[in-house]
């Protein structure tokens, strides 16, 4: 069984569709161990923020006990009364101290944990996968880079905590020694002060561990949702279309909008042309518009056709290169016609009227039939 896993051809990096269908099935990334720096992080800081708090009530604790021990009577506890009276007693000044270092603890690993997948509700992980319980699936699980990874850096992580074990305790030794012949308060003082130091050091050296960690699960995260070039175009298919459909959906838009266009030509009160390369069909409807508009426009091939539509429709076409060049690139078909062109059009649809009404055109006007 390889330990790597085998990821020819998969050179793409994951689609965003791709990293959310991930994540619905709960396939997100997260370090384990930022969640564990982070609770010995929290301890350590509520351990400097309620030490001495924490420690006096320990401290009590202990000499309780060791006064009920050195009572060999025990006076009042022979009955279920007094022996629950005397638990009682010894547990609840633990209570304060266990909520202040356990709080913080919590509140960093919700923090953390959902911090890195999210409030995200998963169906996926309601349902029961016999697959999971497949001897061979869960080695696979266990022989990967990623699981590689995470044993080297709990085993460094080990090692890095023996280490300052050692250290700190050596250093301590002396204090650590007389122990024995000190009193309880003084004796919990220096524990507390030694485990304060080591939880210390650990948490720093968690972190940077944590660190390297969660970089490298982000970055494992998205090598194993590489993807391949088909893969990238099937889900491009499935999310935006075939393009060939695309384009024939777009060619049948086009065409239809072509369509409609040119079946507004006969309806239209002129067509300026440039004479040959452009033509600009106008209707103006007092009852409905403010000003004409642009019925169907066309270039070349379709500027021809508009022109024999208006033909034999007996549509008027008037020559104006510089108008019909202008009402081309500046306005839409459908769209009225900005005002600065209602002196020029006004001046054409006079000259159309004119000719309506049987006069002749104006010297210098080109105009036909």
């Amino acid at each position: 069984m390889a330990l790597f896993r085998d990821d020819s051809g998969r050179t793409e990096e994951p689609t965003p569709h791709r990293l959310e269908e991930a994540a619905e099935k709960g396939q997100v990334p997260m370090s384990r161990e930022l969640v564990t720096a982070g609770t010995l992080a929290a301890a350590v800081l509520a351990l400097l923020a309620a030490g001495p708090f924490v420690w006096r009530r320990l401290a009590g604790v202990l000499a309780r006990g060791l006064d009920v021990a050195a009572d060999r009577d025990l006076v009042g506890t022979a009955t279920v009364r007094g022996a629950t009276a005397e638990i009682l007693g010894v547990a609840a000044p633990l209570g304060a101290p266990l909520v202040a270092l356990a709080a913080p603890a919590l509140i960093a690993v919700l923090l953390l944990g959902y911090g890195q997948v999210g409030l995200r509700f998963r169906r996926e992980s309601l349902r029961i996968d016999p697959g999971r319980l497949a001897p061979t699936r869960n080695l696979d699980r266990l022989m990967n880079l990623g699981a590689a990874v995470r044993a080297l850096s709990s085993l460094l992580l080990l090692v890095a905590v023996g280490a300052v074990v050692w250290l700190v305790v050596r250093a301590h030794a002396a204090e650590l020694a007389t122990l024995a012949e000190r009193e309880p308060g003084p004796a919990f003082g220096i524990v507390f002060d030694v485990a304060l130091q080591c939880l210390g050091w650990i948490a720093a050296l968690a972190f940077v561990v944590a660190t390297l960690d969660f970089t490298w699960q982000r970055l494992d995260h998205r090598r194993q949702l590489r993807m391949t070039r088909q893969e990238v175009e099937d889900e491009r298919k499935r999310t935006e279309g075939d393009p060939l459909v695309r384009s024939r959906v777009r060619q049948a838009a086009l065409d239809l909008a072509r369509r409609r266009m040119m079946d507004a030509v006969p309806k239209a009160d002129v067509v300026i042309t440039n004479p040959t390369h452009f033509a600009v069909a106008l209707a103006y409807d007092r009852t409905r518009n403010a000003a004409p508009e642009v019925v169907a426009k066309g270039a070349d091939l379709t500027a021809q056709r508009i022109r024999e539509l208006a033909r034999e429709h007996d549509v008027p076409i008037m020559e104006d290169p510089p108008l019909a060049r202008a009402l081309f690139r500046a306005v839409k078909v459908g769209q009225e016609i900005p005002e600065r062109f209602y002196k020029a059009v006004a001046t054409v649809l006079g000259h159309v009227l004119r000719l309506r009404r049987g006069a002749t055109a104006p010297a210098g006007t080109g105009g036909e039939r």
